[in-house]
């Protein structure tokens, strides 16, 4: 057969070199460009550290810094909805009786103060403050935190201030302060709790006296009947006494009624009859026994659906007032607690009876009470502060 010539073709040795040569420039690149890349990174990761910093130090700066002027007014205009022109002959004197001015206090106590004064019941995402003629007070804690945020940060960074406080975990009683725009998911945030000026608190060593030890090892060999009911009924016993306490420190706040019998004392010695605002009848009444009577009155009515408060208004008056508002909120603070415990304190008092470990008894006893504990025991304030 004739031979065949093979036909030259250099094309793939091209091809070759062309990708050779790519990849050498591609080598030269990056390492021109890698050193640019790492500052990059690096830039980034001092300004991630920087701003944690300064947002560390900014929350810390806030709470611990004092407000040299601030002036609220508690007026019971608020509730009926009347509002009075800035040049009105009655301005000045409406001013003069409720308003009120604090200097050179910090920034936690304020917060702090107004998580109390304005204290909020949720009734289908809308607010209805306990003491409605208080609520300003929210109004001008916001105007200065944004102040003094904007006087810090100077324009360099957005920011976010949220403070949240609930006596009772989920339960519609709450207060929160929210100052700024909502921070991104990628903000820097900051941490903090401030602890409340509350008088009582529930005890954790109160609620796990009505399931000791004692009782738990006095009950270890009995029937499972038995256990079964004591450990159901100690369990119940427990919210209540947990619920009684919270309701007491909610009333406390709500209705503070050794204020009261001390007003009554002092205006006792000026006339013989209380009026209240709705109905005033004497032009010499005591303006905080005004303010006084109609939270009050506003607080039994709306808040907690009771009848007309009397007229007169004594300290017989006061003891019966403040047990009715205590036993609504022990009500519905235990209910609350039994619709959000109760299937988990059956499958705790279930493996509690059919434990024949007394230590792991305790175990699961300890789980379930300190989590009732930890639901009442909210006397501090969580506060965030995010900037971007």
């Amino acid at each position: 057969m004739p031979k065949t010539k093979l036909i030259e073709d250099q094309r793939a040795f091209s091809s070759t070199a062309d990708a050779l040569f790519f990849l050498v420039l591609i080598s030269i690149a990056t390492v021109i460009l890698m050193p640019s890349i790492m500052a990059e990174r690096q830039y980034d990761a001092a300004a991630y550290t920087a701003t944690q910093d300064f947002d560390k130090h900014l929350l810390s700066s806030l709470l611990n810094s004092n407000v040299d002027d601030f002036e609220y007014e508690i007026t019971p205009l608020a509730i009926t909805g009347i509002t009075i022109p800035e040049n009105a002959l009655i301005n000045d004197p409406i001013n003069t009786m409720f308003g009120r001015q604090q200097h050179h206090r910090t920034f936690a106590d304020m917060i702090a103060e107004d998580m109390v004064l304005t204290l909020a019941m949720d009734d289908n995402g809308t607010s209805r403050y306990i003491n409605p003629i208080a609520q300003e007070h929210k109004e001008k804690t916001s105007d200065v935190i944004a102040s003094y945020l904007d006087a810090r940060i100077g324009g360099r960074y957005d920011y976010h201030l949220q403070a949240n406080w609930e006596p009772v975990e989920d339960y519609p009683l709450k207060n929160s302060i929210s100052v700024g725009i909502t921070p991104p998911y990628n903000a820097i945030r900051q941490s903090s709790r401030i602890t409340l000026p509350l008088n009582t608190r529930t005890s954790r060593d109160e609620l796990f006296v009505n399931i000791n030890d004692s009782m738990l090892e006095e009950l270890h060999n009995s029937s499972n009947s038995t256990k079964f009911s004591a450990y159901h009924e100690a369990f119940n016993t427990t919210i209540e006494e947990a619920s009684t306490s919270t309701a007491e420190l909610i009333t406390d706040i709500v209705f503070p009624s050794d204020y009261l019998r001390s007003l009554i004392r002092q205006d006792i010695t000026q006339r013989t009859e209380t009026v209240f605002i709705s109905n005033p009848q004497d032009d010499n009444e005591d303006p905080e026994m005004l303010i006084a009577e109609y939270i009050l009155n506003y607080s039994m009515n709306t808040i907690y659906g009771s009848s007309s408060m009397p007229a007169e208004l004594n300290n017989s008056i006061i003891s019966i007032i403040e047990k009715e508002i205590i036993e609504r909120n022990q009500q519905n603070i235990a209910t609350h607690l039994h619709n959000d415990m109760d299937q988990k304190i059956n499958e705790a008092v279930s493996q509690m009876v059919n434990s024949t470990n007394i230590n792991t008894t305790k175990e699961l006893r300890d789980v379930q009470a300190d989590e009732i504990y930890g639901k009442v025991n909210n006397g501090y304030v969580d506060i965030t502060l995010s900037i971007w």
